[in-house]
């Protein structure tokens, strides 16, 4: 089985404020490192994103970050009208169709279409071919949070049973040729060392078999470290309650029922999913300059067995 930084299509999945489109740049990041030719495809992200890239502004076309990186941000609107363009083949009866106020009211109102266009182009770049192979060497999609992203990624399978024939069956077929494939794709969650985010984790990654798509490990995000020696802590934890502890000891002690409720929703996640964990440290004031991306890359290449 190739390993992740050799997979064509890696899909970063999980609930919002966890930090998909960070992990998915420190992804990239990594993956260029190793002399990979990248492309992020980001969903719909806002512009704050574009210093997690050197500043660049994002944009609905692919912007070249470095040699080896490019980047995307996939705009619903703008996905539907490239994928249009792929479909009818004609750029004058494309401009006469998407220019109508009328039609696109009406593709806007299509349930799915949007996100079958932006999963659609995502896809195709990962299956883009220059002469005999590929443009890019990996293809890294910051999915929408959980629970709408499970909806996208089960989208191909979904129309292949749906739609009887021609040309949109044939590229869903294509694409779960492409996502299903342990072997070109994997899904990588996110998530932080928190009750609701372990929880949809632990649910997202039971339902990904259920639409042919495949994990292997977990990214453990803003794993802040212990604040307290062992010797407080071990004070802290024999005292039997909140109101048997020295006032002056009274935030050691909030802090550290925090980092034991994040330490047991760690263990409950290996518990029931039992994947190997990449865990990544908590960056100070959630501030992210390129030394801090930087020391996310080491971290990242750490977990992988790269380093």
């Amino acid at each position: 089985m190739p390993s992740l930084l050799d997979k064509e299509f890696v899909i970063v999945a999980g609930k919002g404020g966890v930090g998909r489109t960070t992990i998915s740049v420190v992804l990239g990041r990594a993956a260029a490192n190793l002399g990979k030719r990248v492309l992020i495809c980001l969903s719909n992200a806002p512009r704050r994103y574009s210093d997690l890239l050197g500043g660049i502004i994002l944009g609905s076309s692919i912007l070249q970050v470095t040699p080896l990186l490019s980047v995307v941000n996939l705009d619903p609107r703008a996905s539907q009208e490239e994928y249009g363009l792929q479909v009818l083949k004609n750029r004058t009866l494309h401009r006469l169709i998407f220019g109508s106020r009328i039609v696109r009211g009406f593709l806007d109102a299509v349930p799915g279409l949007a996100e079958w266009a932006m999963l659609g182009k995502a896809t195709f770049h990962a299956m883009e071919m220059i002469g005999d192979e590929h443009r890019y060497d990996i293809v890294i999609l910051d999915s929408p949070a959980t629970g709408h992203g499970l909806d996208i990624l089960a989208l191909p399978r979904a129309i292949v049973s749906a739609v009887p024939g021609g040309r949109m069956k044939d590229e869903a077929l294509a694409r779960c040729e492409l996502m299903e494939d342990p072997r070109r794709t994997e899904v990588l969650p996110v998530t932080v060392p928190e009750q609701i985010p372990v929880n949809e984790t632990i649910e997202f990654v039971r339902r990904l078999s259920g639409i042919g798509l495949h994990y292997e490990r977990i990214v453990l995000n803003m794993m802040a470290p212990k604040a307290m020696s062992k010797e407080l802590e071990k004070f802290v934890e024999q005292t039997v309650s909140i109101a048997d502890v020295p006032p002056w000891l009274v935030p050691a002690a909030a802090e550290f029922e925090i980092q034991r409720e994040k330490e047991e929703n760690v263990i409950r996640l290996q518990k029931e999913i039992g994947a190997p964990q990449i865990a990544l440290p908590l960056i100070p004031g959630g501030s992210l300059d390129e030394a801090s991306i930087l020391l996310l890359v080491e971290a990242f290449a750490a977990g992988l067995g790269m380093r």
